[in-house]
């Protein structure tokens, strides 16, 4: 018959009384668990698996977290053991590695017969896990980013990583393994480039070699780069920083406008000086004059508006262009360098999806 010591019953319901609802009831749960370890490392199982009992029960009415349960179910079945109750603590330590296949027991505090159950437990089920990412700051050039997985016995292990903004999964590992286990990443995208910014997801998938039955899961993280400062590239060369690269043809449209001017002159005079008695002769020869003046003048136009170039301008021109198209490639390329050497911040992300 089950029953609960007073003792534990009242530190229960002491901590409960004394504390928000919320919090009474962690606490509470807690605090019976703290009780039955004492009790268990205490050797007192009749006492101890009443009390891991009762918090696995699905009528326990506190709160029970995952690691308390696990906790509960290890303990309990350490205790089965002891009183010869093997099958049912294979069971409860099966129960345990279902819900955390990173659960383990250390040899020197457990003996050899419930190591022996524990193993038979990890070979009846199989699970897969992955440890939350651990916040990080990671110089991709000497440091590595590690994430740890378990599997509950040896399974054929695939851990995938991907960028859930754009692209595919890429493979971080394969490989057979057993238990739990490091995975190294070197902050690097399949085609050697630094992992962009952004939200990742972490896939790991697992196929017992044991009994071919397979699980997965998944977490996720963020990824930051650490700010680098970076040179601006120097604006292109406008015409105020060139020399003319031609000769000449600022002064043709001047000498077209002399020539019509005094051509337009001349036939002004002949027009209002020249009287009437001097006769048409004088008059044709201002037209004479005027002609000659705009004849000049296109001509001037036409001389002065051919397009005469200036090598030593050109050359100094082509040097100045070149000597910007260098300084920005260098520019360039070293923010590139800057870039592929930048620190990778990693965050845990939470959420089950993208």
């Amino acid at each position: 018959m089950r029953r609960l010591p007073t003792c534990a019953g009242l530190v229960a319901l002491a901590v409960w009384l004394a504390s928000p609802p919320a919090a009474a009831a962690q606490d509470t749960t807690a605090a019976l668990l703290r009780t039955a370890r004492s009790y268990y490392e205490g050797l007192d199982l009749e006492r101890a698996l009443p009390l891991l009992r009762q918090i696995v029960s699905p009528q326990w009415p506190f709160g029970v977290a995952t690691a308390q349960r696990v906790e509960a179910y290890t303990y309990l079945a350490a205790a089965l053991v002891l009183v010869g109750q093997r099958d049912s603590a294979v069971s409860y330590f099966a129960a345990a590695l279902a819900r955390d296949p990173f659960t383990d027991l250390d040899p020197l505090q457990f003996t050899p017969a419930q190591t022996a159950a524990f193993a038979a437990a990890r070979a009846r089920v199989f699970a897969v896990a992955a440890r939350p990412v651990a916040a990080t700051r990671a110089d991709v050039r000497t440091e590595r980013i590690r994430f740890t997985v378990a599997t509950t016995h040896t399974a054929a292990l695939q851990v995938f990583l991907q960028f859930l903004e754009a692209g595919d999964a890429f493979p971080v590992f394969r490989g057979e393994s057993e238990g739990a286990r490091e995975v190294v990443w070197d902050g690097l995208t399949p085609d050697r480039r630094l992992a962009a910014p952004g939200r990742y997801m972490l896939l790991v998938v697992g196929r017992s070699l044991l009994s071919a039955r397979t699980d997965s899961t998944r977490v996720f993280f963020l990824v930051a780069h650490e700010a680098a400062t970076l040179e601006d590239t120097l604006p292109d060369l406008g015409r105020a920083a060139l020399l003319p690269e031609r000769a000449g043809t600022a002064g043709a449209p001047r000498e077209l406008a002399k020539g019509v001017i005094v051509a337009a002159g001349a036939l002004l005079v002949s027009g209002v000086v020249v009287s009437r008695e001097l006769g048409g002769g004088e008059r044709g020869g201002a037209r004479v004059v005027a002609g000659i003046a705009v004849v000049a003048g296109a001509a001037g136009f036409l001389t002065l508006n051919r397009r005469h170039d200036l090598p030593g301008n050109i050359q100094a021109n082509l040097q100045r262009e070149t000597e910007r198209r260098v300084a920005n490639q260098a520019i360039r390329q070293r923010n590139a360098d800057r870039l592929a050497q930048a620190v990778l911040n990693i965050t845990p992300a939470a959420g089950v999806g993208p």
